[in-house]
């Protein structure tokens, strides 16, 4: 019973969430227009990405493979699971197992789809980065990027089994949710750095909040 009533409260929750990042991400892409020249490196990453993908194409299904079961094997670890085994294969699909208090979790089952580990990696870097290196710096970050896009739309079926198990509406919804938040705070962090991305997502909330509020 509690289990229902958790998953039917879930859904306004996410729909707010979804409200709020893509307003976010609206004013991120306010910041970015104002901001244009510091998106060069990572526009430069985001087209080399299409020739990498057709060079190492042999190679790419494994390193999707790999990296989505990755991406399971972060979060589970974040919520003190238990892994048992962990797989990637070249064609054949991964798997990783794992146990714990909290193993139905759907940021551990979902994690793929919302976690560009490598995007996040290389924008925490980007905090020591000689100012002048970071337009360089910007190209692998927009590699990455355009990695974890390719990677979503690959793997986004409701045919997988991660989708099916959380349900397919309720899966896309948040992944929806995420996409967008990741999105804003990937732009802001090219605009205005790091922390300035957080502080703008929670600005963001703050004013639709009062604004909302202020309606009623």
């Amino acid at each position: 019973m509690l289990f229902r009533f958790l998953k039917i409260i879930s859904y306004p929750v996410l729909l707010v969430f979804i409200a709020v990042n893509a307003f976010s991400l609206f004013r991120a892409g306010i910041d970015a227009a104002a901001h244009y020249r510091c998106f060069f490196g990572f526009g430069a990453g985001v087209v080399a990405y299409f020739f990498l993908r057709r060079l190492l194409r042999k190679n790419m299904d494994f390193f999707e493979t790999f990296t989505h079961e990755l991406a399971h094997t972060i979060v589970g670890l974040l919520f003190f699971q238990r892994i048992h085994s962990f797989e990637a294969t070249n064609g054949s699909g991964g798997m990783m197992r794992h146990s714990g208090r909290y193993s139905r979790n759907v940021f551990i089952a979902l994690a793929p789809y919302c976690l560009p580990v490598y995007t996040y990696v290389l924008l925490v870097f980007r905090l020591v980065i000689i100012p002048d290196f970071i337009p360089f710096f910007d190209v692998p970050v927009g590699v990455s990027f355009a990695f974890h896009a390719f990677a979503v739309k690959r793997d986004l079926s409701p045919r997988q089994t991660d989708i099916k198990d959380c349900g397919i509406l309720f899966s896309y919804l948040f992944i929806a949710a995420f996409i967008f938040f990741n999105a804003a705070i990937i732009f802001r962090t090219i605009s205005i750095g790091f922390a300035g991305a957080f502080s703008g997502w929670r600005n963001d909330f703050l004013f639709l909040f009062y604004k909302v509020s202020a309606g009623f």
